[in-house]
Protein backbone atom coordinates (compact mmCIF):
# COMPACT_ATOMS: atom_id res chain seq x y z
CA UNK A 1 0.00 0.00 0.00
CA UNK A 2 1.40 3.36 -1.47
CA UNK A 3 0.38 6.52 0.47
CA UNK A 4 1.14 9.72 -1.82
CA UNK A 5 3.04 12.53 0.04
CA UNK A 6 0.16 14.85 0.99
CA UNK A 7 -2.00 12.28 2.29
CA UNK A 8 0.80 11.31 4.55
CA UNK A 9 1.41 14.86 5.67
CA UNK A 10 -2.48 15.34 6.23
CA UNK A 11 -2.32 12.14 8.59
CA UNK A 12 0.98 13.28 10.70
CA UNK A 13 -0.90 16.53 10.85
CA UNK A 14 -4.02 14.82 12.51
CA UNK A 15 -1.29 12.72 14.93
CA UNK A 16 0.36 16.01 15.52
CA UNK A 17 -3.18 17.69 16.33
CA UNK A 18 -3.89 14.30 18.57
CA UNK A 19 -0.11 14.70 20.61
CA UNK A 20 -0.32 18.19 21.12
CA UNK A 21 -3.75 17.66 22.97
CA UNK A 22 -2.73 14.51 24.86
CA UNK A 23 0.45 16.76 26.20
CA UNK A 24 -1.91 19.28 27.30
CA UNK A 25 -3.95 16.65 28.83
CA UNK A 26 -0.88 15.94 30.54
CA UNK A 27 -0.04 18.92 31.96
CA UNK A 28 -3.41 19.42 33.16
CA UNK A 29 -3.07 16.06 34.88
CA UNK A 30 0.08 17.62 36.66
CA UNK A 31 -1.57 20.82 37.88
CA UNK A 32 -4.32 18.96 39.31
CA UNK A 33 -1.33 17.10 41.76
CA UNK A 34 -1.38 13.48 39.62
CA UNK A 35 2.16 13.34 38.46
CA UNK A 36 1.80 9.56 38.13
CA UNK A 37 -0.63 10.19 35.21
CA UNK A 38 1.32 13.17 33.51
CA UNK A 39 4.79 11.12 33.39
CA UNK A 40 2.72 8.05 32.14
CA UNK A 41 1.34 10.42 29.42
CA UNK A 42 4.43 12.00 28.29
CA UNK A 43 6.15 8.74 27.99
CA UNK A 44 3.55 7.37 25.08
CA UNK A 45 3.44 11.19 23.69
CA UNK A 46 7.20 11.50 23.17
CA UNK A 47 8.03 7.75 21.44
CA UNK A 48 4.57 8.35 19.49
CA UNK A 49 6.10 11.14 18.26
CA UNK A 50 9.48 10.05 17.40
CA UNK A 51 7.98 7.59 15.04
CA UNK A 52 6.19 10.19 13.67
CA UNK A 53 9.58 11.80 12.99
CA UNK A 54 11.10 8.75 11.91
CA UNK A 55 8.45 7.54 9.18
CA UNK A 56 6.85 10.78 8.04
CA UNK A 57 9.09 13.81 8.79
CA UNK A 58 12.40 12.71 8.50
CA UNK A 59 11.81 11.49 5.65
CA UNK A 60 9.97 14.39 4.12
CA UNK A 61 12.51 16.73 5.39
CA UNK A 62 15.73 14.86 3.34
CA UNK A 63 13.23 14.92 0.34
CA UNK A 64 12.66 18.26 0.43
CA UNK A 65 16.12 19.27 1.12
CA UNK A 66 17.65 17.14 -1.70
CA UNK A 67 15.20 17.24 -4.22
CA UNK A 68 12.84 20.23 -3.97
CA UNK A 69 13.73 23.69 -4.46
CA UNK A 70 11.96 25.26 -1.94
CA UNK A 71 14.41 27.88 -1.12
CA UNK A 72 17.07 28.89 1.25
CA UNK A 73 14.39 30.48 3.79
CA UNK A 74 12.32 27.49 3.58
CA UNK A 75 14.93 24.96 3.69
CA UNK A 76 15.73 26.95 7.16
CA UNK A 77 12.59 27.04 8.30
CA UNK A 78 11.99 22.91 8.05
CA UNK A 79 15.77 23.01 9.74
CA UNK A 80 14.63 25.11 12.78
CA UNK A 81 11.28 22.99 13.04
CA UNK A 82 13.20 19.56 13.45
CA UNK A 83 15.78 20.92 15.47
CA UNK A 84 13.46 22.27 18.12
CA UNK A 85 11.65 19.00 17.57
CA UNK A 86 14.83 17.08 18.53
CA UNK A 87 15.60 19.37 21.31
CA UNK A 88 12.24 18.39 22.39
CA UNK A 89 13.20 14.71 22.68
CA UNK A 90 16.55 15.43 24.36
CA UNK A 91 15.06 17.09 27.33
CA UNK A 92 12.36 14.39 27.76
CA UNK A 93 15.59 11.65 27.83
CA UNK A 94 17.57 14.06 29.88
CA UNK A 95 14.54 14.31 32.59
CA UNK A 96 13.69 10.44 32.52
CA UNK A 97 17.26 9.94 32.99
CA UNK A 98 17.22 12.40 36.14
CA UNK A 99 13.88 11.42 37.33
CA UNK A 100 15.18 7.50 37.38
CA UNK A 101 18.31 8.50 39.57
CA UNK A 102 20.64 7.54 36.12
CA UNK A 103 21.94 11.35 35.98
CA UNK A 104 22.10 13.97 38.89
CA UNK A 105 19.35 16.33 38.88
CA UNK A 106 20.63 20.01 38.84
CA UNK A 107 17.62 21.34 40.42
CA UNK A 108 13.47 21.89 40.03
CA UNK A 109 13.05 19.45 36.83
CA UNK A 110 10.31 21.98 35.95
CA UNK A 111 11.81 24.41 34.20
CA UNK A 112 13.22 21.62 31.95
CA UNK A 113 9.88 20.23 31.30
CA UNK A 114 8.50 24.03 31.05
CA UNK A 115 10.93 24.30 28.10
CA UNK A 116 10.31 21.09 25.85
CA UNK A 117 6.64 22.14 26.56
CA UNK A 118 7.18 25.37 24.73
CA UNK A 119 9.36 24.38 22.50
CA UNK A 120 6.89 21.51 21.51
CA UNK A 121 4.40 24.64 20.91
CA UNK A 122 6.75 26.21 18.90
CA UNK A 123 7.64 23.64 16.42
CA UNK A 124 3.97 22.63 15.87
CA UNK A 125 3.27 26.64 15.34
CA UNK A 126 6.45 25.86 12.57
CA UNK A 127 4.93 22.82 11.44
CA UNK A 128 1.88 24.54 11.10
CA UNK A 129 3.08 26.98 8.74
CA UNK A 130 5.32 24.12 6.45
CA UNK A 131 2.36 22.26 6.35
CA UNK A 132 -0.10 25.17 4.79
CA UNK A 133 2.91 26.67 2.31
CA UNK A 134 3.22 23.06 1.10
CA UNK A 135 -0.10 21.97 1.02
CA UNK A 136 -2.56 24.50 0.92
Amino acid sequence: MVFDVKTLAMANLGIQIFLIVFVFCAVYFVKKGDPIKHCTMVRIAVPLQILAIIAVMLPSLVGFIKFEPLGVSFNAELLIHHTLGLLVIVIWIYVNLALGNIIRMPGNLRIFMRTALGLWILALVLGLHIYTRLYL
